[in-house]
């Protein structure tokens, strides 16, 4: 890893020549940082290249939804967040003849129930800060402008100020966070289909001269363009000002006058907006690439996918991007875990994206309609529509993104007789509060910060202190890939967690006792019952033996030789469900007894 301050391209100790990185990322925004973070705490060596000489001082994405806040949390900064952003509860629609719709997060079912605003310039500051503690800084000025690759790794072709027009930098995998004009997704040839909206937008921070409640958001939908509201702090507003004449190829900035009229059209009368900070146009675009890696280079955030801000959803889409990609890239790079992991990432995170895409698509389209006749309607229907709390839990878990899920995905092991309403193998594994850890409170999302898979035994009710010992011990060989937290009605070690009103339990379906296995990003990989752990070893096992079989280490070529020359393990596959009992065979054992030989000459040769 890089040990050292923030430095620029050609500064001592920048060198890009040398051996092959581990991992190089491009673009150093929050996706990037978000995604170093999760390789640099696994121990993978990453570097960050970015062509800007600074960071950003733009104020850009300002929404954190619930779902982002308990991944921070997870990282150990959500309370660096709470303490400098603006808790909003909720967004009131404000529609034709006083008639309102209110959506409130307060029911979300998460220590965050509310979308926290917060400039990007302070998000990624924290972020950026987070990444120097685990001994990794951003490179700036440095602009990439190539990047190839085969089946061996991939080359950058690097310029920068003070240094020769081009150099190259060899790295293992390359990942492209640099954002909607990406070099790295144009350099690979992926398509990046959709459309803009044919309408710049106006954007302003201002305070605001009328009684507003500032912990909502407000939309004032009278006529038919927008105003949009969006609480900074108890005086200061964002505003977006949508379907406003051509700005120009150089998206003209307004003036504040051109605001002031606007708001005067479009809010309340007698809406007045002062004292600016901000005043800026953009054009919104929606497009997205279904293909978001090829062969040792991946893309992720606004290189994969863009779209309006509303909703507030493109800095928290791209950070989850990140968060999916990052324990696997990681297992991948250290020979953990085969390269066809990495194509999970893709199989994941584009009906993701897809989704969001409709989201925001369909918020925009709602609220800008030009028919009056469409808009009246609409102005009867959405009140009556969100009043219902069907309707409020639906949009809210969809705009935190809490509803977003993984599950029937190619690492959603199946399990077997899962309640309807309980967690199921792909979904975001909810939080319980109300558990007690050495006699402290916690809830299940403070159980989740290791790097590595969690195992969470949960005990039942009465607890079977034997079934658990005996999951334990069937488990504990996978203690490099899993921590195992015991969960019960009363204490089972000095380590266990209580679960005093078996709340956890309720809320996993897990009175009779289940294992649940947890992926580094808080999703649930696969569970079972209690009496059950080698159909957790099935999951686990893909990653070891695949691993093995398809490591991306130097010791590649020596086993692949090798394996030709023994006979097939006596279970016939090593797919994601092979049957059998998981203990290497004398015939892999003599492999890695091999493999290692190889490893070790290979690199007295090198020396």
């Amino acid at each position: 890893m890089i040990n050292s301050a923030t430095r620029e391209l050609g500064s001592p100790g920048s060198s890009l020549g040398g051996d092959p990185q581990q991992v190089v990322i491009v673009g150093a925004g929050p996706t990037g940082v978000m995604l170093a973070i999760e390789l640099a705490r696994r121990g993978v060596e990453v570097r960050v290249l970015d062509k800007q000489l600074s960071r950003s001082s733009e104020t850009r994405a300002i929404g954190i939804h619930a779902r982002t806040l308990e991944i921070m949390r997870q990282l150990g900064i959500a309370e660096e967040f709470l303490a400098l952003g603006h808790q909003v509860g909720g967004v009131i629609f404000h529609l034709r003849g006083r008639r309102r719709a209110e959506v409130r997060f307060g029911g979300l079912d998460t220590p965050y129930p509310f979308l926290l605003t917060l400039s990007q310039e302070q998000t990624q500051r924290i972020l950026d800060e987070r990444l120097e503690r685990l001994g990794v800084s951003v490179e700036r000025g440095v602009d990439v402008v190539d990047v190839r690759h085969d089946a061996t790794g991939a080359q950058l072709v690097v310029a920068g100020a003070g240094t020769p027009p081009e150099q190259p930098l060899h790295a293992d995998w390359v990942v492209g966070c640099d954002g909607v004009h990406s070099i790295v997704r144009r350099r690979l040839g992926l398509s990046f289909d959709g459309e803009d909206y044919g309408q710049d937008w106006l954007m302003a921070e201002v305070k605001i001269d009328w009684p507003l409640r500032s912990d909502r958001f407000h939309v004032f939908a009278h006529t038919g363009a927008v105003l949009a509201m969006f609480p900074l702090s108890s005086e200061r507003w964002r505003l977006f000002l949508a379907q406003v004449p051509n700005r120009g190829p150089e998206r003209r900035a307004p003036e504040m006058e051109e605001v002031e009229l606007l708001v005067a059209q479009r809010g309340p009368k007698g809406m007045r907006p002062t004292d600016p900070t901000l005043l800026a146009a953009f054009r919104c675009y929606l497009r997205s690439t279904k293909t978001m890696r090829s062969g040792r280079v991946l893309i992720a955030g606004d290189a994969a996918h863009v779209h309006s801000p509303a909703g507030g959803q493109g800095l928290n889409t791209g950070l989850h991007d990140a968060f999916n990609l990052g324990w696997k890239l990681a297992l991948v790079a250290q020979g953990q875990a085969p390269p066809t992991l990495l194509d999970t990432y893709q199989a994941e995170r584009v009906p993701i994206a897809t989704s969001v895409l409709a989201l925001t698509d369909g918020l925009v389209k709602t609220f800008s309609m030009p028919s009056p006749r469409k808009r009246f309607l609409r102005d009867q229907v959405l009140p009556i529509v969100m009043a219902t709390p069907a309707a409020q839990r639906r949009y809210t878990r969809r705009l935190s993104q809490l509803s977003h899920t993984y599950r029937g995905g190619p690492l959603a092991v199946r399990a077997r007789r899962t309640a309807r309403a309980s967690v199921a193998p792909g979904d975001r594994v909810p939080t319980v509060s109300g558990l007690r850890r050495d006699g402290q409170p916690v809830c299940t999302l403070d159980l989740l910060g290791a790097p590595t898979h969690t195992l969470l035994i949960l005990a039942g009710a009465p607890a079977d202190h034997e079934a658990v010992r005996a999951a334990i011990g069937r488990l504990r060989s996978w203690g490099e890939m899993v921590r195992t937290i015991v969960i019960g009605h009363e204490p089972f070690d000095s380590q266990s967690v209580v679960d005093p009103d078996l709340r956890a339990h309720r809320r996993y379906d897990a009175l009779s006792g289940q294992l649940l296995l947890v992926r580094p990003d808080g999703h649930l990989a696969t569970r079972a019952p209690l009496n059950r752990p080698d159909l957790l070893e099935r999951y686990l096992r893909w990653l070891r033996r695949e691993a093995r079989r398809r490591g991306q280490s130097i010791a590649q070529v020596a086993r692949e030789a090798i394996e030709r020359e023994l006979p097939p393990p006596p279970d016939g596959r090593l797919g994601f469900f092979a049957i059998g009992d998981g203990s290497p065979t004398d015939a892999s054992e003599r492999v890695d007894e091999l493999v290692a030989d190889s490893v070790r000459r290979r690199q007295r040769g090198r020396r």
